[in-house]
C-alpha cells in the first residue's frame, strides 16, 4: 500500500508542475497580469529613462499578446513600433494587425509636477499595422514612450485556445483531485 501511495503522490505532483507551467506561460503573455505599464503613476521623468552603452537614452515599454515573445522590453528611445515587434519575434499567425492598441499615460498640464497628480490622463492610441503588412506604409507607425503598453490582440481561435488551455488545467487538478481520493479509500 505504501508503493502506491507513493506512486499517487508522484502522478500528482507531475500534474500539479504541468498545470503551474501552464499558468506561468498564460501569466508570461500578460493574461493575469493588470498592472499599469511602468509602473508608479506613469508620468515622462529624466530619471525614469535608462542610459544604454551603445543605444543611448532607453526606454522599458510592455508588449502584451499575440506576439512571439511577449513581455517587458528595454530599446532605444527612438525605436517605433515595428522594431519593438521584431525584437519580440514578431506577431504571431492569430494576431489581429488592424487593431493593434498603445495605452500611453501623459500630463495635460506640464507646470505641476506633485506625484499622483489629477492631471495625468490614460490614452489609448489605436493602430493599425495591416496598413504597413500589405503596402509597407509607415506614415501612422506612432513613436513609442516610455511606459507603453502596447497590446496585439488576437482573433476568436486564440481566444479558444486560450479558454481550452484553462479549461484543460483545471480539469487536470479536479481528475487528479478525484484519483487522489478514490484510491486513498480503497
Amino acid at each position: 500500500m505504501n508503493a502506491m501511495k507513493k506512486k499517487i503522490c508522484s502522478v500528482a505532483l507531475l500534474v500539479l508542475i504541468s498545470v503551474a507551467h501552464s499558468a506561468h506561460s498564460l501569466y508570461a503573455q500578460g493574461v493575469f497580469d493588470g498592472t499599469r505599464a511602468g509602473g508608479g503613476d506613469g508620468i515622462q521623468r529624466a530619471s525614469s529613462y535608462q542610459v544604454g552603452s551603445a543605444e543611448g537614452i532607453q526606454i522599458e515599454v510592455n508588449l502584451w499578446g499575440q506576439v512571439g515573445r511577449p513581455g517587458r522590453f528595454r530599446a532605444a528611445y527612438t525605436t517605433d513600433l515595428i522594431a519593438l515587434l521584431s525584437e519580440a519575434g514578431g506577431p504571431t499567425a492569430n494576431a489581429k494587425l488592424d487593431e493593434v492598441k498603445i495605452i500611453r499615460y501623459v500630463r495635460q498640464d506640464t507646470s505641476r509636477f506633485a506625484r499622483g497628480d489629477s492631471s495625468v490622463v490614460e490614452k489609448l492610441v489605436r493602430v493599425d499595422l495591416s496598413k504597413f503588412v500589405e503596402y509597407g506604409e509607415q506614415s501612422n507607425i506612432p513613436p513609442l514612450y516610455r511606459g507603453d503598453t502596447i497590446i496585439v490582440p488576437g482573433d476568436a481561435l486564440s481566444v479558444f485556445q486560450l479558454f481550452v488551455g484553462i479549461i484543460g488545467s483545471i480539469a487536470g487538478l479536479i481528475n487528479t483531485a478525484i484519483l487522489i481520493v478514490t484510491l486513498t479509500n480503497r
